[in-house]
């Protein structure tokens, strides 16, 4: 892979800069099905990230010097349908990260360098058609994501921010008549740090959101989504220890679509 940034920076003088990584990215998979109900697979990948900013929109002198973040991905699962209308999901991963950079804690305008991370986690997914009518799906994840290599930035062996140790989420969906369908589900997060200093804890919290599908005519569907249904107030995400975002608070959105 080949991949080349310029920017021009028309808010300054004579700041021309531009950068070229090359690379290779190996890909590896393999499927093995013991039983026609059953399939497990295992997989390898590396992948690069440039470093040029968020969204490859800056690109300044230090930016410029940085190696491409690199990511190494081991995963192992099973898809598992035991009987007609259940599929279960399971997945056990590691993510080795290199040449990271995150926001300092103290100043979200600056960047600084935390060397190397590892996240490693557990994904199980279940779906089930209890009746043609009513459907439902859950998935549960661990995580567990740490600096591996200390910097100035911070030791080995500190939490990496904003990766909840558990994550819980559920809906379901039942279809009162053949035009009327209504929905429901659950978000759940544990507990997460706001930055790499690991002094700001952003709490715990939980989410209720639901929906409705009503189809009008051939063709066409009104679909109404309410989100955090209850006004629960949680902060999903931070941008340093003292810029902290709060969550959404109960809003909804009207959706038609339209089909051939």
């Amino acid at each position: 892979e080949r991949f080349r940034l310029s920017v021009d920076d028309l808010r300054a003088t004579n700041v021309d800069l531009a950068r070229t990584d090359t690379f290779a990215s190996p890909r590896l998979g393999l499927v093995v099905k013991p039983t026609q109900r059953l399939s497990l697979y295992a997989s390898y990948s590396r992948s690069f990230l440039p470093q040029s900013g968020d969204q490859f929109g800056g690109l300044d002198v230090t930016s410029a010097a940085l190696k491409p973040e690199r990511f190494d991905n081991i995963e192992i699962g099973a898809k598992w349908e035991p009987i007609d209308g259940l599929l279960a999901t399971a997945a056990l991963y590691q993510l080795d990260r290199t040449n990271t950079r995150a926001t300092d804690p103290l100043n979200p305008q600056l960047t600084v360098l935390t060397g190397e991370q590892r996240s490693r986690g557990l994904e199980l997914g279940v779906e089930r058609s209890i009746t043609d009518r009513w459907q439902i799906s859950a998935g549960y994840a661990w995580q567990d994501a740490e600096i591996t290599e200390t910097t100035s930035a911070a030791p080995a062996g500190r939490a990496v921010p904003l990766v909840p140790r558990h994550s819980f989420a559920l809906w379901t969906r039942y279809d009162v008549t053949r035009a009327l369908g209504l929905g429901a589900g659950l978000t759940a997060r544990s507990k997460s740090y706001a930055s790499i200093s690991n002094q700001v804890v952003l709490p715990a919290y939980a989410r209720v959101d639901a929906a409705a599908y009503y189809k009008l005519t051939r063709g066409v569907e009104a679909q109404l989504n309410v989100e955090n249904l209850f006004g629960a107030d949680y902060f999903p995400a931070a941008h340093s220890d003292n810029n902290i975002a709060p969550g959404a608070p109960r809003n909804a959105k009207l959706t038609l679509r339209f089909g051939l």
